[in-house]
């Protein structure tokens, strides 16, 4: 079976991990200070502060934007469930905007159209790793005065207009569960401009308490804000650290496997390739993309041993958000024709080609 997702981890992150584990420090350490360090250089960043999740960094961000009951947060319908379950952490409500055609991101156009009084931030999801209209949606924030986050789970090494995702946007929430570019397993980072929100987020992630707080422990414990129990330890930060070390050739090998199918597969009859601007370099997290008669084309994948999968699914479908398909043409229009197939760093040259011969050969 060539599979649609394998975890890449590499060899030395082993070795790493067991002498760690020798230390007397395994929960948060100086790895965890070591690796934020780390992070912000690689990635040209400001502020970066580690999670246990890339859902606990879209929940901190969101704090941090201070919403309060019946505030409003306009966002896409095309993400994974844990963009939008945060936001009703809060007791806020959730707007969707509709996506491109061409891209399966939201769409700037729609996000003005929903904006009202009450709307606080915008949220948006980099689909696939290929970064949103960044430009012109943080010129709608900045006209109405509202945060700007980025889930871009997706999209690590990603680039919008020569910038890196995660130094654009007010807050930016990665992502390192099992599947995506580079695991710890499980893991998440924040990323955001200033020293505020930096401090801040470093206390709501461990229960609002200040670990670096030296005096009386009394006064240390003098909590102003409810915390969560959202922090990195050092095991998960030793293998973040290992794993940025080998960043470059793993983005480079899943780079290399999607330029193949652009090229390889843009001409098919009955598929159409999403958009690849000039102005920004994906984060190659999916390889998405259009059919026609999306069953019987997956139908012939499996039929050849290739996995494919739509992966996520519209969030205003689930009850939790309403429970009805919203007024979003774009997202009607394409529910039944997007589609992923097989990109991860464990995926051979042959087997790429596999791919692309069975879907050339029709469905």
């Amino acid at each position: 079976m060539i599979n649609l997702f394998y975890p890449y981890f590499p060899d030395e992150a082993i070795k790493a991990i067991g002498e760690v584990l020798k230390t007397r420090w395994i929960g948060q350490g100086p790895r965890v200070d070591a690796v934020e360090e780390k992070f912000s250089q690689k990635f040209n960043l400001s502020h970066s502060v580690t999670v246990n999740s890339c859902t606990s960094a879209l929940h901190l961000a969101l704090c941090l934007c201070d919403l309060k009951e019946n505030d409003e947060v306009i966002t896409t319908p095309m993400t994974c469930t844990a963009s939008n379950i945060p936001i009703l952490y809060s007791k806020s409500k959730v707007v969707f905007a509709d996506i491109q055609e061409s891209s399966m991101n939201i769409d700037p156009v729609d996000i003005k159209r929903k904006i009202t009084p009450k709307t606080k931030a915008i949220m948006v999801v980099h689909w696939a790793g290929y970064p949103c209209d960044m430009a012109e949606i943080m010129q709608i924030a900045k006209e109405h005065n509202l945060k700007v986050i980025e889930d871009a789970a997706h999209a690590l090494g990603a680039k919008y207009q020569s910038q890196s995702i995660g130094s654009i946007a007010d807050y930016t929430c990665f992502s390192f569960q099992a599947i995506k570019q580079i695991t710890t397993v499980d893991g998440g980072m924040l990323t955001m401009k200033n020293d505020a929100d930096c401090k801040r987020a470093k206390l709501l992630r461990w229960y609002g308490i200040d670990r670096d707080f030296k005096g009386d422990i009394y006064w240390k414990y003098q909590i102003k804000e409810i915390g969560y129990k959202y922090h990195m330890n050092d095991v998960t930060a030793t293998m973040l650290d290992v794993q940025l070390d080998k960043f470059d050739k793993i983005a480079e090998r899943r780079k290399t496997i999607a330029d193949r199918y652009l090229s390889e597969l843009k001409n098919v009859p009955g598929l159409t390739l999403l958009e690849r601007k000039s102005d920004r370099q994906s984060g190659n997290w999916l390889f998405s993309m259009y059919v026609d008669r999306r069953d019987d084309f997956q139908k012939k994948l499996a039929e050849n041993e290739i996995e494919s999968h739509m992966v996520h699914v519209r969030n205003d479908i689930c009850p939790i958000f309403g429970g009805l398909r919203q007024d979003l043409p774009v997202m009607n229009k394409i529910e039944n024709k997007y589609v992923s197939i097989p990109l991860h760093n464990h995926l051979t040259d042959e087997e790429a080609e596999k791919v692309i011969k069975v879907i050339k050969s029709g469905w």
